[in-house]
């Protein structure tokens, strides 16, 4: 499968990486909000917030299956929080929510897909300078040996 160039993929990065942390913090902090203004226990709260404080650790180290992991949970999310929103105690911490979820979502899959592509560009980019390395090492073995 040939590589995509990506010209401006840095900086696709760098909003990318931005966009899924911004998300996730405000996911985080409206599940909070939603549950407090709501009367649940923090204790449930914290239940309730911890499939997704598990994939921190991946994220802060921007692990690409990690990422995309963290999105495939967040549709379980997103399925709770739209159920959510017909309830007739519904509150802006929910529509924060539904926000928060689809843009992490999105975010983190395009995050995740660049990462991918920027990994392999430098892989390939390592391979083509130890090939070269390489090269001109037997092109000078082979000038001292005089052939």
């Amino acid at each position: 499968m040939p590589l995509t160039v990506f010209s401006d993929l840095t900086r696709n990065l760098r909003v990318a990486r931005i966009s899924t942390w911004i998300s996730y913090v405000a996911l985080i902090i409206s599940l909070f909000g939603d549950g407090l203004l709501s009367g649940t226990a923090p204790a449930l709260l914290i239940i309730a917030v911890l499939p997704l404080l598990l994939f921190l650790p991946g994220l802060g180290r921007e692990n690409h299956r990690s990422i995309t992991m963290l999105c495939f949970v967040c549709l379980l999310y997103f399925t709770v929080i739209i159920a959510n929103l017909y309830e007739p105690d519904k509150t802006l911490f929910g529509v924060l929510a539904l926000i928060s979820v689809v843009s992490l979502f999105v975010a983190g899959m395009m995050f995740s897909r660049w990462l991918q592509a920027e990994n392999r560009r430098n892989i390939v980019n390592n391979v083509d300078k130890t090939i070269v390395k390489t090269t001109d090492k037997n092109v000078d073995k082979n000038m001292e040996k005089g052939e």
